[in-house]
Parts: structure tokens; sequence; C-alpha cells
């Protein structure tokens, strides 16, 4: 399971157990809650700044947000999908793995 996974799961949990909407979550991230959909469906990457912000929501640290659940420490990985043809692909490409550079600095960060 990589870390989006693993955020998106508890974000779920969290929001059956508090009773919390995805309009709820939209409404305090600032966002539509299409994009809540969309993020928590992992057709989006959720960005370091939105981890950080659900994890003051949920009165966690990010650092346990990150963590899986079973204590096991395990590789981050990244899954790609789509070819690189056009100067839109290798833009949207570098914006990808500047959000994964992020991403990564900042779980070192906690860890």
């Amino acid at each position: 399971m990589n870390t989006q996974e693993i955020v998106v799961k508890k974000v779920k949990a969290w929001l059956e157990a508090e009773g919390k909407a995805y309009q709820w979550l939209a409404d305090e991230l600032g966002l539509s809650k299409s994009m809540v959909g969309h993020l928590l469906s992992g057709t989006r990457v959720l960005q370091p700044l939105y981890v950080e912000r659900i994890a003051k929501l949920m009165g966690t640290q990010v650092v346990d947000l990150l963590r899986e659940e079973s204590g096991e420490k395990g590789l981050l990985t990244v899954r790609l999908r789509g070819t690189i043809s056009s100067r839109r692909s290798k833009r949207e490409l570098d914006s990808l793995l500047y959000a994964i550079e992020d991403y990564v600095g900042l779980n070192d960060q906690v860890n």
C-alpha cells in the first residue's frame, strides 16, 4: 500500500467515524466536493499541503496519518500511468515529480 492509499484509508475511516461528509471536508479545505471525491478515490494526488491540513482537522500528527496501522514500515511506492506524448504531458510529469519530492521531503521531516 502506498502512502497516499494509507492516508486516504485513514481519512475515509475518520470521516465515517465522525459522521462527517465529503462536503464538510471540502468546506474545511476550501475545495469542491468533487475534488475531495477525486482525492479520496485516488484519481488525484493528495498534495502535502492537504495532508497537513487534514491531519490538523483530524487532531493528529502528520506522521500518524502517514504511518501504516500494522506498524510495518514499507517502502514508498508510486505508480504512474500513461505516456509522455506532448509538452503538456512533460509539464504534468514534472509537476507530479515536484509534488512527489515535496511529499517525500515532508515524510522525511516527520520521521
